[in-house]
């Protein structure tokens, strides 16, 4: 067993969004236009093969987008357990590509691993997947297009393909006996496989078997979400095709897969999906070819921050796929069944998390709660949004004489950070007892989905003011030793929770210096009603850093709820591009990396600002690095509520013997006194999504005082 987050994709369009509010700067005509480093440069788009058989030893391509560029690779970093040595780096022309040798211990744990390059461009790249499996492996050979002449190969295997150029289709060739078991599965959307630019999200496969004559034997598309399976006995002896093919035939370079074919069993649910942390639990298996009753132990890690871990089937020569469980926080129950009515309802306690599945097709699971007059209790669904189940789930209470109280559908609302695969479907319900007696939840499901892969838990628990912290990016970039680089911390509040988070970097080594900010709230000493969402932090290398250094980011939270201290930590987020509107996955550690210089670099003595609504300030500014400039673009940034920055256009500001001064007066968007956290930062992408401010000054605290 293994342990790492998961969480979903989202939507795969947003409409309108929200520009996020930026400090407007009175402009002169730009004779210097420096722009930014691109974030986009630190991003790794596919590892081809995605994964390797325990013992093995094979190169392994890492590619970097348009602007992603490794020169200067230092090291392949590899989260999670231990088993996979990197060696022998070797860049290829481009610079845009990696090769390098993983040799894969014979007794490596089976499952994924985050892989990340780290080099002196461009810092530390996203994470990707790379798995370590059991059965034998080898790679595709094209061409193996046509029906006519495909790819051989010995059963069992994983194969590790790429569905490119558009019109690509895989074949493989096998051997099958009279009566003999196939197993044939695509994991992409497994291993989180997905494209880069144009329209590309998730790789959605089709899979087909073809028969020696040619025919059709077996087909699947969306079986393991976007990954199709198929499992059929041979008619009869003869030689057989897999054929591997994404929708609409569009392939693309990081179109990668791992296709297991042979006479295999695979788990493809866990039942109860999750446990509470710091215990041990046995979990039911099922899949294909997986023995009924199949059960396994389970400890529960009982880390606070991550939400999820992962367990492996423990079964020889079985096919090997993650399947999620949830590290719960309340103690746990299994739904009692039958439970189909309010009269067959299982009794929970406050709080507590129910496990349940929907076993067949219209099945609705009961659960009776016992509550005192007026108490406030939150009830939500984990299904869809971290388990990958397919049931889209429905949460209603009713009192003892049958009437519906309350009712949830979809609870859950979807901005930009997303931590799951699509739209979540899961539901979330805030109900207060209006009199004392025992009341009845009601799960059923709206997706026409059952079986054992449609599990959910059902939390209930006192409904209380709380937040969490989301951290974008993972991979931090300080663009040279000195300077500053920005991120970005975005608040949920939860609940009521109206008053201040202060957010702080914690436990840097000696010559990185955090900063600190205040998330202020409607219950602020200088309430805001509409908080905003976003929030900066920075963080400052040594003067004496290399390119290639780096520290891992502790950053938490803290609050006070009626005299109660709340501390959260916060989770790290790393981002693909796709398609999909703001796809993210939650990632075990943060770390912030330096680069190389490319721009010059700024500085600042001003740590805090005091000024009026709607009034004027300057910023005297140390300009590192200029070289020769006279001028440079400057422009001020307030993180705020929305996905992108609609940034005034940069400001063209003199350079006199290193420094320079930067007018400011700010806009009719802020429209509430309070403290903010800004910083000043070189012409910069409008998208957070894309890249933080950076180089830029430290954290400056404005404080916005209402006018007298």
């Amino acid at each position: 067993m293994r342990e790492f987050p998961l969480g979903r994709s989202v939507l795969s369009s947003l409409a309108a969004l929200a520009a996020i509010a930026c400090l407007a700067i009175s402009i002169v005509p730009a004779s210097a236009q420096i722009n930014a480093p691109v974030y986009g440069e630190c991003y790794l788009t596919s590892i081809f093969p995605a994964g390797g058989q325990q013992g093995q030893t094979i190169v392994v391509e890492l590619s970097g987008s348009n602007y992603g560029y490794f020169p200067g690779a230092k090291e392949v970093i590899i989260d999670d357990p231990p088993g996979i040595t990197v060696k022998d780096l070797k860049l290829k022309a481009n610079d845009r590509a990696l090769d390098a040798t993983f040799v894969i211990a014979p007794d490596a744990a089976l499952g994924r691993r985050c892989v990340r390059v780290l080099n002196e461009r461009s810092g530390l790249t996203n994470m990707l997947y790379f798995t370590v499996g059991r059965l034998p492996e080898t790679l595709e050979v094209e061409p193996n297009n046509e029906l006519s002449a495909p790819q051989t190969v010995a059963l069992p295997v994983v194969v590790n393909g790429r569905v490119d150029p558009q019109a690509d289709v895989d074949g493989y060739a096998f051997d099958l006996k009279a009566g003999q078991r196939l197993l044939a599965v695509v994991l992409a959307h497994a291993i989180d496989s997905h494209g880069q630019y144009k329209n590309y999200g998730f790789v959605d496969a089709t899979l087909q078997v073809v028969d020696a004559q040619g025919r059709v034997v077996a087909e699947a598309g969306d079986t393991l979400g976007l990954d199709p399976q198929v499992e059929f006995v041979a008619p009869q002896g003869g030689r057989y095709t897999a054929r591997v093919y994404l929708e609409a035939f569009d392939g693309f370079p990081q179109a990668v897969y791992r296709l297991v074919l042979g006479d295999v069993a695979l788990a493809t649910s866990a039942f109860p999906p999750g446990g509470q942390r710091g215990t041990t639990i046995d979990i039911q298996l099922a899949g294909p070819g997986i023995p009924p009753g199949t059960t396994q132990k389970v400890a529960i890690s009982a880390d606070e921050l991550l939400p999820l871990q992962y367990v492996t089937a423990e079964l020889a020569g079985a096919a090997d796929l993650e399947l999620p469980l949830v590290r719960g926080t309340w103690p746990e129950v299994i739904e009692a069944e039958p439970n189909p009515a309010a009269a067959q309802a299982t009794t929970l306690a406050l709080p507590t998390t129910a496990n349940g599945r929907i076993d067949q097709i219209g099945d609705e699971d009961w659960y009776r709660l016992p509550l005192a007059p007026g108490q406030n209790v939150l009830l939500e669904t984990t299904a869809h949004r971290m388990l990958r189940s397919p049931i889209d789930t429905l949460i209603q209470v009713f009192d003892a004489a049958g009437k519906k109280l309350a009712e949830n559908d979809d609870g859950f609302a979807i901005d930009y950070i997303s931590m799951h695969d699509f739209r979540s479907t899961d539901s979330r319900l805030v109900f207060a007892a209006p009199v004392a007696g025992d009341y009845f939840v009601r799960v059923s499901d709206q997706a026409g989905s059952g079986g054992p892969r449609a599990v959910y838990r059902l939390g209930v628990s006192m409904a209380e003011p709380d937040f969490a912290l989301w951290l974008h990016p993972d991979n931090v970039p300080i663009w040279g030793p000195g300077s500053t680089a920005a991120m970005v911390v975005k608040v949920n509040r939860w609940d009521g929770l109206g008053g201040d988070i202060k957010l702080k970097i914690e436990g840097l080594p000696p010559g990185w210096v955090g900063s600190e900010n205040i998330a202020s709230g409607p219950q602020s000493p200088l309430p805001n009603p509409y908080p905003p969402l976003h929030h900066f932090l920075t963080i400052t290398a040594p003067a004496d850093a290399k390119p290639g250094d780096f520290v891992p980011l502790k950053i938490v939270g803290r609050a006070e709820v009626n005299g109660r201290a709340i501390e959260r930590p916060i989770q790290p987020l790393t981002l693909y591009y796709t398609s999909d509107t703001g796809l993210f996955r939650m990632t075990p550690v943060a770390r912030a990396a330096v680069a190389k210089a490319q721009t010059p670099w700024l500085s600042t003595d001003v740590k805090e600002i005091t000024v009026e609504l709607k009034g004027k300030f300057e910023i005297p500014l140390v300009i590192h690095n200029a070289s020769d400039l006279k001028t440079i673009d400057l422009t001020a940034q307030l993180a705020t509520s929305g996905v992108a920055c609609a940034l005034s256009p940069p400001q063209a500001v003199a350079i006199q013997d290193g420094k320079a001064v930067l007018p400011v007066t700010l806009p009719e968007s802020i429209t509430y006194p309070g403290p903010y956290g800004i910083t000043v930062a070189l012409r910069w992408g409008s998208d957070i999504r894309g890249g933080m401010p950076g180089p830029c000054t430290p954290l400056i605290r404005l404080n916005v005082t209402a006018k007298p």
